[in-house]
């Protein structure tokens, strides 16, 4: 099965590919570049290194883990590209999770000004999220991928047999990602979750495959209408505002789906607290993160005045203001006029906060 991503120009087209099969290089054609890179993570190449090694190709390891998506990382990788003869005519294929894809995408974009890169994502969350649309990015001190481009790759490889070897934390950071798509886009997948295995891994292949291309369909037809996140693609980053806040409170020692599970409880207790969800609905919502265990952070109520400091940097912002996502109901997030964000006062931000992490605390 293949999906066609059209952008509105024909040159920034390209295609998901589902395969079934794991061999080398994926099936990705390569006889058009002169040179080709693999990149991908310490632990990956330990699993799959029978795949990864192939002679003439330039295979490059990094560290696991946010702190690679870095400007070190990232110098590092484009010397290896130079002293290895790369030009125009390369290719890199990010074999990897989100840090590989954003890291590997950010090189690709910025190298010679431009070189094909092909995703082959291995984990839930880039399958369903991060490989696709185009946003590259690293991350400085100052916080989490303010420092990226918009980039599309020629090709999108998924082969969901990269799953059956992850560790189920690396499975929830996925489902939370799953479920920010059914509370911004589509209520019907929040019914599905409700009611399949807490083990993603252990529930059907058509159960997965359904889940799966759920969320892909989401997000293509969301980058389609708004590829450089101009308004309608801002509705993605629901749970993020506060969820990069957590990410960098902990130093990105904690993970992806942890943070943002505990964010989308938080921004949707804001919605709550300023009138435009239902108690129902937020109920809902939480529950479905406590079912998946997304909620397990001990993070204090008092933390509200450092978090608060890290969504101040926060890229969506417009003024100095800090700018949220807000969801009206599951499946539907509030359009204010003609912007989804909104701005919301530090004292009812500070007042959120407490309240959702009070109520999970123990």
């Amino acid at each position: 099965m293949e999906i066609i991503v059209n952008q509105k120009s024909t040159s920034n087209n390209y295609k998901i590919k589902f395969v079934e099969k794991t061999n080398r290089l994926f099936g990705i054609r390569i006889t058009k570049y002169q040179k080709v890179a693999i990149l991908t993570d310490n632990n990956l190449y330990k699993s799959y290194e029978r795949y990864l090694k192939i002679n003439s190709i330039l295979l490059i390891k990094v560290s696991p883990g946010e702190l690679s998506k870095s400007i070190e990382t990232k110098v590092y990788i484009e010397d290896l590209l130079f002293k290895n003869g790369f030009n125009r005519k390369s290719l890199i294929i990010a074999f990897g999770g989100g840090v590989i894809g954003d890291l590997g995408g950010y090189v690709a974009s910025t190298f010679m000004r431009g070189i094909d890169i092909i995703h082959v994502p291995t984990s839930l969350i880039s399958i369903v999220d991060s490989a696709i649309g185009g946003k590259t990015g690293i991350d400085n001190k100052f916080g989490k991928n303010l420092i990226g481009t918009f980039y599309n790759p020629k090709e999108i490889v998924v082969n969901k047999n990269f799953l059956k070897t992850l560790p189920k934390k690396e499975i929830r950071q996925g489902l939370a990602e799953i479920i920010k798509y059914g509370i911004i886009q589509d209520k019907s997948l929040i019914r599905l979750l409700e009611n399949i295995e807490v083990d993603f891994i252990k529930n059907t292949r058509r159960i997965q495959d359904e889940i799966i291309k759920k969320c892909i369909n989401i997000k293509v037809k969301v980058v389609r209408e708004d590829f450089k996140e101009s308004n309608k693609r801002m509705i993605l980053n629901f749970g993020h505002t506060i969820g990069h806040a957590i990410e960098k409170y902990y130093k990105y020692k904690k993970s992806h789906g942890d943070c943002i599970g505990i964010g989308m409880l938080i921004e949707s207790k804001i919605a709550t607290d300023i009138g435009i969800l239902s108690e129902k609905d937020y109920s809902k919502i939480k529950n479905i993160l406590l079912r998946f265990n997304l909620l397990s952070l001990k993070l204090k109520p008092t933390s509200s005045s450092k978090l608060i400091d890290n969504m101040k940097l926060d890229k969506k912002n417009k003024t100095n203001k800090i700018t949220f996502i807000l969801p009206e109901a599951i499946g539907k997030i509030r359009k204010w006029s003609n912007s989804y964000s909104i701005e919301i006062p530090e004292k009812i931000i500070r007042k959120s906060i407490r309240n959702a992490l009070n109520e999970i605390k123990n």
